[in-house]
C-alpha cells in the first residue's frame, strides 16, 4: 500500500482500523516524498494486536544505520514508513498506532526517516499493553542531515528489546537528534544482545531521551554506544543530549497511622517476679529519642518531659520492711604506737599501748660468764 508524492504536494494519508494488524514477508504500507513536499501520514487503529515481521535477508544484509526500508525498493523489509527519498528536501511524516499489543520481528520495523534533506517526522504508539522487538527490529525517527524525529511510546506493562533491537532518532551530518519519550511499566533487554535506545548526533546536539518505568533491566544509559544494550544520547562533535530516567516516588507515609496526642489508658500486664511472691510491673516512657512524630514532619529539638508513674498500691507495697540505705561512716580509731608487750595465757605476744606493763621474764636464759671462763682456762 502506497501514498507517493514526488513534487512540492505532501503525500496522502492512509488510516488503517481493524480487530488486527499484520504485515509480513515483506509487506508494506508506505507514504514516501521525493521532493519538497511532506511525507503522507499512517494511522493504524486496532482493538487487538498488530504483528509486523520478515524481510529479505539478502538486501537485509545491506541494511546499516537506518534500518533496511533504506533499500526497500530492491526487497524492502516489512513495516509502516513514512519516510523521505535521497534527493527530497521534505519531511517524514507521522506515524500512529494504538494497539492493545505491538510485536515487530526479524529485521521488520516502523519508520518515518528522512533520507534527503528535510526533517524526519513523529512515531506515536500509544494504549498498547506491551511492545516487543526481537530479532534486529526497529523504531526509528532518524535522519540523513536534517532534525531527528519524535518518538513517543506508551506501554501499560512491558517494553521488551531482544536480538540487537533498535529504538532510533539519530541525525547524521550536522543535524541534532531527535527526541525519544517512553512510559512504560516495565523495560527489558538482555545486555550482551546490543539492543539500544539512540538520540544520537554527528556535528549537531544529541537529542533528549525521557524514560518513566517502575523498573529498568539488562539495559543501561551510557555517555557512547558500546557492544552491549545501551541508552545514549551523545554526538561525536557536538553537544551531548540528556538521558533522564524516571522511576514512581514512594510515599513514606504510606501504611503509617498517626498515633494519638492524647494519652490513652493502657493497661499495664503485671507478672510475678522471680523469688519474689508479689506480681511487679514496670512501665518505662524514654520521649522520641530524637525522632519526629511522623516522617513526614521536621525534627523538634524540644525535650520530651514525662512525669513519673505511681504503681497500684496493692501491688507496690512491699513485703518486707524498708531498710534505711543511709550510709553510716563511723570515725576511724587513731593508730597508736605499741609501748610494751604482754603474754597471754595460750602464749601469744600481745603488742599493747598501755603504760603499765606487767613484766614478764625472757624465756630466753642469760649465759653464765663464770662457766665460760672456767672452761677458758680462767
Amino acid at each position: 500500500m502506497n501514498a507517493q508524492t514526488l513534487n512540492a504536494s505532501d503525500a496522502g494519508n492512509i488510516t488503517i482500523k481493524a480487530n488486527t494488524f499484520e504485515a509480513t514477508g515483506g509487506g508494506q504500507v508506505l507514504t514516501t516524498t521525493g521532493g519538497s513536499g511532506r511525507a503522507g501520514n499512517i494511522t493504524i487503529n486496532t482493538t487487538d494486536s498488530v504483528t509486523i515481521s520478515g524481510s529479505d535477508r539478502t538486501f537485509y544484509e545491506r541494511f546499516a544505520l537506518y534500518g533496511p526500508e533504506r533499500v526497500r525498493n530492491e526487497g524492502p523489509a516489512s513495516g509502516l514508513f513514512a519516510n523521505t527519498d535521497i534527493n527530497s528536501t521534505g519531511d517524514g511524516g507521522t506515524i500512529s498506532i494504538n494497539p492493545n499489543k505491538l510485536t515487530i520481528t526479524e529485521g521488520a520495523g516502523v519508520a518515518v526517516n528522512s533520507q534527503g534533506q528535510g526533517n524526519a517526522g513523529n512515531l506515536l504508539i500509544q494504549q498498547a499493553d506491551s511492545i516487543t522487538l526481537d530479532g534486529q527490529a526497529f523504531l526509528s525517527a532518524a535522519t540523513e542531515s536534517g532534525e531527528g524525529g519524535n518518538i513517543t511510546l506508551q506501554a501499560q506493562d512491558l517494553l521488551l528489546l531482544r536480538g540487537a533491537s533498535k529504538i532510533s532518532a539519530e541525525a547524521g551530518n550536522n543535524g541534532n537528534g531527535g527526541n525519544i519519550n517512553i512510559n512504560s511499566g516495565f523495560i527489558v533487554a538482555v545486555p550482551s544482545e546490543n539492543s539500544d535506545i539512540l538520540a544520537n548526533a554527528f556535528e549537531g546536539n544529541g537529542g533528549n531521551i525521557q524514560i518513566t518505568s517502575q523498573g529498568i533491566f539488562g539495559i543501561q544509559p551510557r555517555s557512547n554506544p558500546t557492544s552491549l544494550s545501551d541508552i545514549t544520547a551523545s554526538s561525536e562533535f557536538g553537544v551531548d543530549g540528556v538521558v533522564e530516567i524516571n522511576t514512581p516516588d514512594i510515599d513514606p507515609n504510606s501504611g503509617l497511622v498517626n498515633l494519638p496526642t492524647v494519652p490513652v489508658d493502657t493497661q499495664v500486664a503485671q507478672t510475678c517476679t522471680a523469688g519474689s511472691a508479689v506480681a511487679k510491673s514496670s512501665f518505662t516512657i524514654t520521649g522520641r529519642g530524637g525522632l519526629p512524630p511522623n516522617p513526614g514532619e521536621a525534627l523538634s529539638a524540644d525535650a520530651v518531659q514525662v512525669d513519673l508513674v505511681t504503681l497500684n498500691p496493692e501491688v507496690g507495697k512491699p513485703s518486707t520492711p524498708a531498710v534505711s540505705t543511709n550510709p553510716i561512716n563511723p570515725t576511724p580509731t587513731r593508730i597508736v604506737e605499741a609501748t610494751g608487750w604482754v603474754t597471754a595465757a595460750n602464749g601469744d605476744v600481745i603488742l599493747t599501748s598501755a603504760p603499765i606493763v606487767t613484766p614478764h621474764s625472757s624465756w630466753q636464759r642469760t649465759a653464765d660468764c663464770r662457766v665460760f671462763n672456767q672452761r677458758q682456762g680462767g
